[in-house]
């Protein structure tokens, strides 16, 4: 059978979707020499190649060939761009693409401004993703479920004394538009208030997830024990584990740092509890 335009896309999308650009690119090659020229959605793979690593230069160098063989570049090439600038938590880059597709009459997608909250996320800059999302609303795009997962993510990673009660804002805001209930929204929102010690407030969300009727999974429990044991409070950290295991879930190797964590930073220490958990 003779190759065509499909099975080259194909290879390079299988090797793409691996994060293997090197190889992705080998295909294109491949491509191009067998006489086939490759076409605007090949080329938004390539592009996507390069996000696992965060390598905006690569996706880069892919859009300006694009633009070299008359290619449209469409809303789709720019938000995969913004993607992989998101990565690596490439603002000023990032920023610099959304600002030429604007130049050259590309309308932004909700996806393309969650792309640019995830890209302040990954930069722990809380304040500059709200900029990005009242930007979204006054081009009267509505947020969806994504978009609030960015925000609520932002705060978590920004480690201000308000990221948890803007982590939890953030969530009501969600619920209240409909477009959240997802387990990791949630877990985000308890990891904020971890990350500042707020394990009151942590408690209160993990509350609310269960009453939601969501399952928390083992990162939400760690999430939850992690205040708890920075306090040194090893009893309830137990108890939590106890719940934990209870639901079916067993202990990973984050849990047990934590555990842990709550026997040393206890007073006294609990060497024998630290002891058996380290050996269970």
């Amino acid at each position: 059978m003779e190759a065509n335009i499909t099975s080259y896309a194909s290879a390079i999308y299988a090797h793409a979707r691996r994060g293997d650009a090197a190889s992705a690119e080998g295909w294109l090659k491949r491509m191009v020499a067998a006489g086939i020229d490759p076409d605007a959605a090949t080329y938004n793979v390539l592009i996507f190649s390069h996000s696992a690593k965060g390598n905006a230069f690569g996706a880069e160098v892919w859009l300006a060939e694009m633009r070299s063989r008359g290619l449209e570049i469409s809303v789709c090439t720019y938000t995969t761009v913004i993607n992989v600038c998101a990565k690596s938590g490439d603002m000023s880059a990032a920023e610099r693409w959304f600002q030429q597709m604007l130049e050259e009459n590309v309308q932004p997608t909700v996806a393309t401004f969650g792309a640019m909250m995830d890209t302040c996320a990954k930069a722990g800059d809380m304040v500059r993703a709200e900029q990005w999302h009242d930007r979204m609303i006054q081009h009267g795009i509505a947020p969806n479920a994504h978009t609030c997962g960015a925000m609520v993510n932002a705060c978590a990673k920004a480690r201000s004394p308000h990221s948890a009660e803007a982590a939890e804002r953030w969530l009501n805001f969600s619920e209240e538009a409909g477009v959240v209930n997802d387990v990791v929204v949630y877990s985000s929102v308890i990891d904020a208030c971890g990350k500042i010690g707020d394990a009151e407030r942590a408690v209160r969300i993990f509350r609310r997830m269960q009453a939601k009727g969501l399952k928390p999974h083992i990162l939400a429990y760690t999430a939850l024990a992690r205040p708890f044991a920075y306090r040194g409070d090893w009893i309830k950290v137990e108890s939590i584990a106890q719940e934990m295991i209870a639901s079916g879930i067993e202990r990973n190797e984050y849990f047990v740092y934590a555990q842990l964590v709550s026997y040393s930073a206890s007073q006294p220490r609990q060497g024998h509890s630290a002891e058996q958990c380290f050996r269970s």
